[in-house]
């Protein structure tokens, strides 16, 4: 797995730009925008961050080694509990699983700097 990182942060990005734009029409054909945050936050870390990391390992701009598989658990973990999260906060008032997926989206971009430091 280590060695194909960059493969798995793209395959899963284009998975959650699908989820995103589908949620998105499904948004639309309802006339109901109370989840655009989620919406958003599909987009923004699921499919361009998580992209943007596969970008940065296949650019060899980071270490390819445990730690971005450790890097791509916390990232695609944080990619998943933001958004189920904002719906949790907007639906139910309930904000633990947004602060869990925020520091969780944290944690994973420190691992990057790390393995982008170790690679300098």
């Amino acid at each position: 797995m280590t060695q194909n990182i960059d493969r798995y942060f793209f395959l899963v990005a284009v998975l959650f730009a699908v989820l995103g734009m589908g949620f998105g029409i499904s948004m639309g054909m309802v006339q109901d925008f109370s989840l655009q945050s989620m919406h958003s936050h599909l987009l923004l870390i699921g499919w361009a961050t998580l992209a943007l990391f596969g970008i940065g390992y296949r650019l060899d701009f980071a270490a390819k080694n445990k730690l971005a598989v450790a890097h791509f658990i916390f990232a695609v973990a944080g990619a998943l509990a933001m958004p189920l999260g904002i719906y949790c906060a907007v639906r139910q008032n309930q904000h633990a699983v947004a602060i869990l997926g925020s520091l969780l989206i944290l944690v994973a971009t420190l691992l990057f700097l790390v393995n982008v430091w170790r690679r300098r």
